[in-house]
């Protein structure tokens, strides 16, 4: 199969390509990129697309980029494809950002991409990595130690992103450009072991494939497709259990069933982390394996109450049940107190709620309101005024059905009430004494007997 088939089958296969996508080519002027140019030339009317093309001068090579630079625009002239071309200063870059070459490098490309694909309109950016790159790739992650997304490596597409010659090897684009009398620009420095990836590309690579495998190339991009089929298999898995245990309960935070959770196998459990983490701050790869382990002994070894500090501004808090992730900030609730001078609906702001009130005879009613937000209370027993306030220091309470009181504090801990909810709870109050710890319960001192004569309805709706 020949180079333009290849690129052909694998952008039917993977749906790298639509009929009338426009598509910018990212193109440095070395045989990689000019070979994907030119393939994708000859079958841009077949495949019902749009070129442009995309040149960064990083300002590494001085004259060599600026060479570079108009092979580009010439080649781009000559197949009727308009070009982008910008000169940026990426050895500054990175020495203000405190980031490698590789990586400002890396950092500014795309950068650009985006620039051109916007201004074009384009849906695609086509970069052309190849089969090597990818044996390089699974090698750098193996060294610098991995899990299984890592050894996926180079995927033919992720988001708007395409790699139609991911397939082909370094010979097969290098011939390519030979038959087509294409002469691309190469780069010295890719020949010199000065980088990470020279060092594996030239030195490594080579000296396994004579020791050890000579189809070593071909064998890793083999391994990273198998584990990426694994792998995308196991995330799917993770997501159908993320939408079935995740639930935003507020904006900004996400909660999570610890018993759902720690009873998942931990290849879900990981992932499942993860999707919540991505989710909150709408970013890819937040969580890194340090991460995931203080979070497990979160939620296995600590008690409830305990938070830890994750990256993106990310708080992780385990409380009692349930584990929540959250950027929000935890506000201090002031204390509010409100005196009802009559039974008029009062809309509480501290709490974003509507207290209604129905005042009638024992007999009219039939059967008491069972609703958490909905109780019923004798009236003549309410002696001292309606007061609507939150919890303060000594509280107590008798709560239905137990003889005797106890500390409102030790009552909220047995519901296994969040601490920084307990001031959020409105309470109920005749003068001093608490009648209803609303969402909760109501205190047996003031519940509807046989002896009742009149019935105060009270119900609590949120905004």
């Amino acid at each position: 199969m020949n180079v333009i088939d290849k690129i052909k089958k694998r952008i039917e296969e993977e749906q790298l390509i639509k009929a009338g996508d426009r598509v910018v080519v990212a193109i440095s002027g070395g045989p990689d990129s000019v070979c994907l140019l030119h393939a994708l030339h000859c079958i841009r009317e077949e495949l019902n697309i749009q070129l442009y093309g995309a040149h960064l001068n990083h300002n590494f090579r001085g004259i060599e980029a600026l060479k570079d630079a108009q092979y580009v625009t010439q080649l781009c002239e000559g197949l009727d494809i308009m070009s982008f071309v910008k000169s940026i200063d990426v050895p500054q870059f990175a020495k203000n950002n405190g980031r490698t070459l590789e990586e400002a490098g890396r950092i500014l490309r795309y950068q650009f991409f985006d620039e051109v694909a916007e201004k074009v309109g384009a849906t695609k950016v086509a970069v052309a990595h190849n089969q090597n790159d990818q044996a390089e790739t699974v090698l750098m992650r193996l060294l610098r130690g991995t899990g299984l997304q890592g050894l996926t490596a180079i995927h033919h597409k992720r988001g708007k992103i395409i790699r139609p010659t991911l397939d082909l090897t370094r010979k097969e684009i290098e011939d390519y450009c030979e038959e087509h009398q294409l002469e691309p620009r190469i780069d010295e420095t890719n020949l010199e072991p000065i980088y990470h990836r020279n060092k594996i590309r030239l030195e490594l690579i080579p000296m396994l494939e004579k020791e050890y495998n000579p189809n070593l190339v071909e064998t890793l991009a083999r391994m990273a497709e198998i584990l990426k089929t694994d792998h995308d298999f196991i995330e799917q898995q993770a997501k159908d259990i993320y939408k079935i245990l995740a639930r935003e309960e507020e904006a900004g935070s996400i909660t999570l069933p610890i018993n759902g959770v720690i009873n998942l196998h931990m290849a879900l459990l990981v992932r499942v982390l993860r999707l919540a983490a991505e989710t909150l701050v709408g970013k890819g790869e937040v969580l890194e394996y340090r991460h995931i382990q203080n979070l497990y002994n979160l939620l296995i070894n600590s008690d409830s109450g305990h938070k830890i500090q994750l990256p993106m501004g990310i708080t992780a808090k385990k409380n009692y049940h349930k584990l929540t992730l959250t950027i929000n900030e935890e506000k201090e609730m002031f204390p509010f107190f409100y005196e009802l001078n009559n039974l008029e609906e009062v809309f509480i702001p501290e709490v974003k709620g509507h207290f209604s009130f129905e005042l009638r005879d024992a007999s009219d009613l039939s059967e008491l309101p069972r609703e958490h937000n909905c109780k019923a209370f004798d009236w003549d027993k309410v002696s001292h005024g309606l007061i609507i306030r939150n919890r303060r220091e000594g509280d107590r309470f008798s709560p239905l059905g137990l003889k005797g009181s106890k500390k409102l504090k030790d009552f909220l801990i047995d519901q296994k009430v969040e601490r920084i909810e307990r001031d959020q709870i409105p309470l109920i109050c005749n003068g001093d004494e608490i009648m209803w710890v609303v969402g909760y319960r109501i205190s047996d001192q003031y519940k509807v007997t046989k002896k009742t004569k009149r019935i105060l309805k009270i119900e609590f709706k949120k905004s």
